[in-house]
């Protein structure tokens, strides 16, 4: 109905457009012969025109025709004189035209608003995002060739014409390639069902009137996610770096910063992208501690201090663990010098405390001119010129265990005063109570110590242990679940990250039996999260896993190699939608205002309801549609891994830059792994 609305109008704007006009016009010699070739006015016509906002454009106006009888229509311009932030700026905008003797009127559908809803102080109207803006142009004989006057209605008025013509290409000039992938995973069970249901009742689920105004949606009734995939204009990037495209908008300072991320993420080649991160966590997001940061910035982009992340053990460790795999692949001493810094950064946090049972969860310069803060201690001794955060728990302990492990890979035994450090430090992770309370952490901890020390004793406790934790490598332990876009998001992350710290250790003292079934809790993993496609569980599974023949019972049974080959090629683009460098915008983003978005039926977290207080209702909101990172994730995430699949809203403070260990773990695990297509 949508569709022949808009036919309906673009033939009724045609009658009553001509209606006006004189019927006998003297039509030019050029346009009068391009008729009489029998075409009409299909081809590609150079366009020439000025935009009110922003002066001169060229560009070129494709007419294809259609079944319909009308023309399809691809018009691509770009400007001459205006620029942002240093990058041309092209519009590319698509209808439906109808063609007279001596006249052509097009219509556009172009949208107000995509999904950024604040930039800074401009703000969209919900209305912006339902309603899109229908754009009339009409050209009609003129000296200059076929001129048309129009407006956007929102921000610009143009004026433009079209004169010489060429054949059209086998392709058109542009094409939409975004589509949405079935994301719904195996059938619940009815015990699972049980729960899900007792949770909603116990929250009010079904009666919030916001859900239920999604009751009837074919995907909401379906219990149907989608991941959103557009690798529209990649290839157009790669080749056109200096141009930001905007397809479909008003073009405003909110659809080009929309535009620009996606620009920032397909332009670049992902080696260009890793040499950004690299440099930018090395200088300003790895404090003076070896802890990795935020970055607070000036209006210049000058580091003006660094801010303490709270997940900070974890990102440490795993950044280690990037420069390691960095160095292995490229032998670069300035990726062992950022594992030696970091690692000093794990080992202080264990000693720093002053308590053998307990660990920090970061570390930060002390400042006498600020107050300590609440849950922060000042270090003494050696540490006094340091404070560290409480709370270190079995998140955080895993960054301790897989940062260890990566740096006595790759830092020399001549490095003799860290190595004794490293020695040291690797006897006290036992008696930490985290470890002792998670007998699941007790086999890497002893490992690390008895391949550390080289402690022939160590590693018998070291494989006793796993008498002790049955259910950390039996069938019993598999805790992963996937419900039609429900799932525990950082769990996946941090799971992955301590089944790869288990995998190294065992295959390094020998054990392979535990080696083999940790390889296959890894793909069992992976089988479960496959229709969500987690690139990063994908990438991992094939390192350790996959491509040393593990395939498991839950593989056979419920996948195939056909699927994993698949997969592991699509992984690439979990990489390519990261821009560098990362948003750092005062900006708020809500895809629930899209017309085309749907609520999901299942409450996200639903087991959080047992949490006292009640988290409010908004807390378990989660959507059917999980967004590319360039229209989501990049704006605020500080990694984004371990973020909800099926999001719909954030929100980011100009300032404040996250680091870009997300993409530093994955972009050097890929080339760790070899894999081929990581261009």
């Amino acid at each position: 109905m949508k569709h022949m609305s808009s036919f309906l109008f673009l033939f009724l704007s045609v009658f009553l457009l001509n209606s006006c006009t004189h019927t006998e016009k003297q039509i030019p010699r050029d346009i009068a012969s391009i008729q009489a070739t029998g075409r009409g006015m299909e081809g590609i016509w150079f366009l020439q025109g000025t935009s009110s906002t922003r002066g001169p454009y060229n560009g070129e106006l494709e007419l294809r025709k259609s079944n319909d009888g009308t023309y399809n229509v691809i018009r691509v311009i770009t400007y001459i004189n205006y620029f942002f932030d240093g990058l041309k700026v092209q519009e590319v905008w698509t209808g439906k035209a109808v063609a007279t003797n001596d006249s052509v009127t097009i219509s556009y559908d172009i949208r107000q608003g995509d999904f950024i809803t604040k930039l800074g102080s401009e703000k969209r109207q919900p209305s912006d995002f339902r309603n899109p803006i229908t754009v009339l142009s009409r050209f009609v004989v003129s000296p200059a060739g076929l001129a048309s006057k129009f407006s956007d209605k929102k921000v610009s008025d143009y004026t433009e014409w079209i004169t010489t013509r060429r054949d059209l290409e086998a392709k058109p000039l542009w094409t939409n390639e975004r589509k949405n992938l079935d994301a719904k995973g195996p059938k619940i069970p009815l015990v699972v069902r049980g729960v899900i249901k007792a949770f909603k009742i116990d929250i009010g689920y079904d009666k919030d009137p916001l859900v239920k105004s999604y009751k009837d949606r074919p995907e909401f009734k379906d219990e149907q996610p989608y991941v959103v995939f557009d690798p529209t204009d990649f290839e157009f990037y790669r080749h056109n770096k200096d141009i930001i495209r905007l397809v479909n908008k008003v073009t405003d300072d909110i659809s080009i910063t929309e535009s620009v991320v996606k620009r920032n993420a397909y332009a670049p080649t992902l080696d260009e992208k890793a040499k950004g991160y690299d440099r930018n966590t090395r200088d300003f997001h790895l404090n003076e501690a070896g802890m990795v940061s935020h970055a607070v910035l000036d209006e210049s982009g000058r580091l003006v201090s660094y801010a303490p992340d709270g997940d900070s053990t974890l990102w440490t460790g795993m950044y280690l663990a990037s420069q390691a795999m960095r160095y292995l692949h490229t032998n670069d001493t300035e990726a062992l010098q950022n594992v030696r810094k970091s690692l000093q950064g794990l080992m202080t946090l264990i000693e720093i405390t002053g308590n053998s049972k307990e660990f920090a969860r970061t570390l930060a310069v002390y400042n006498p001119a600020n107050p300590v803060p609440e849950k922060w201690h000042r270090g003494s001794g050696k540490y006094a010129n340091l404070i560290w955060l409480e709370g270190g728990n079995n998140d955080m302990v895993k960054g301790i265990l897989h940062g260890f492990l990566w740096a006595a890979l790759v830092i020399p035994k001549t490095d003799t005063e860290i190595w004794n450090e490293l020695r040291d430090k690797s006897k006290k992770l036992e008696g930490l109570r985290i470890i002792q309370e998670k007998e699941q952490n007790k086999p890497a901890a002893l490992g690390l110590a008895a391949w550390i020390n080289n402690d022939s004793s160590l590693k018998e406790r070291y494989e006793r242990s796993f008498n002790t934790v049955k259910n950390k490598i039996g069938t019993n332990f598999d805790t992963t679940f996937y419900w039609h876009g429900s799932a525990d998001w950082s769990g996946i992350n941090l799971s992955m990250v301590g089944d790869i710290t288990d995998i190294m250790l065992a295959d390094i003292l020998g054990n392979t039996k535990v080696r083999d079934k940790m390889r296959e809790r890894l793909m069992d993993a992976w089988v479960t999260y496959s229709p969500a496609r987690r690139h990063l569980l994908t990438i991992g599974a094939y390192t350790f896993a996959y491509r040393h023949g593990t395939r498991g019972g839950h593989f056979r049974s419920e996948s195939s190699d056909d699927k994993f080959q698949k997969s592991l090629a699509e992984s690439v683009w979990g990489l390519r939608e990261i821009p560098y460098p990362r948003p750092n915008l005062d900006v708020s983003i809500d895809h629930s205002l899209r017309p085309d978005w749907c609520m999901s039926p299942i409450p996200r977290l639903f087991w959080k309801s047992v949490k006292k207080p009640e988290p409010p209702i908004y807390y378990f909101y989660q959507g059917l549609y999980s967004y590319p990172v360039f229209e989501l994730t990049a704006f605020s995430s500080g990694f984004l891994w371990k973020d909800q699949a099926f999001g719909f809203s954030e929100g980011h403070a100009k300032g404040v830059e996250n680091a870009g260990v997300d993409y530093l773990y994955a972009y050097w695990l890929a080339k760790y792994a070899g894999i081929s297509n990581v261009d």
